[in-house]
């Protein structure tokens, strides 16, 4: 996909409205047999394809609007919503990202690394340890994106997802972005 002018910026009620009217479905057509310390195409098979939908709901986020605790960030496409990401202080001291979704027109112009690097940077200014979040072993682009960004693999829960398909279960995967 050719460059495009990716801006990063607050979400507004206006642009929640905007990004429910977004298409976040996926075709998974690779696995990844998670383990700890081996890159991601090492770890990669083809499956059948079969459409993924997370059914997000930025809406849900709303309460992250002027938080203290958190942050909701849209990437805008030449002015154009196409993605969100969802930010907060979690517990145990890192940043917490709740849920980040791209538009499948948007997918592989950057809106995921410039929304992840807006949470870096927000985690950054809260004077967080890092950043953690959780993907499946059925998402291998953001698998993919999150190595190169540094994250690290630091859980695997095979079970987590066990009761909600008829696919057999989903990998929960645990990333975790250390500042130094």
């Amino acid at each position: 996909m050719q460059q495009k002018n990716i801006q990063v910026i607050e979400a507004t009620a206006g642009l929640l409205q905007a990004l429910q009217s977004l298409d976040y479905r996926f075709t998974v057509t690779q696995e990844l047999d998670a383990v700890f310390d081996r890159p991601v195409r090492d770890g990669l098979y083809s499956v059948a394809p079969r459409e993924k939908n997370y059914f997000n709901d930025p809406q849900q986020f709303s309460a992250l609007l002027n938080s203290r605790d958190g942050a909701l960030y849209v990437a805008l496409v030449d002015n154009q919503p196409a993605g969100y990401l969802a930010v907060s202080r979690n517990w145990n001291g890192l940043a917490l990202v709740e849920d980040t979704a791209v538009d499948g027109a948007f997918r592989r112009c950057g809106c995921g690394w410039a929304l992840l690097q807006r949470a870096i940077s927000w985690a950054r200014e809260q004077q967080l340890a890092g950043v953690t979040l959780e993907t499946q072993n059925t998402n291998v682009a953001a698998c993919l994106l999150y190595e190169n960004m540094g994250f690290e693999l630091g859980g695997i829960d095979r079970q987590l997802y066990r009761a909600l398909h008829a696919h057999p279960a989903e990998t929960a995967l645990y990333w975790y972005l250390w500042f130094k």
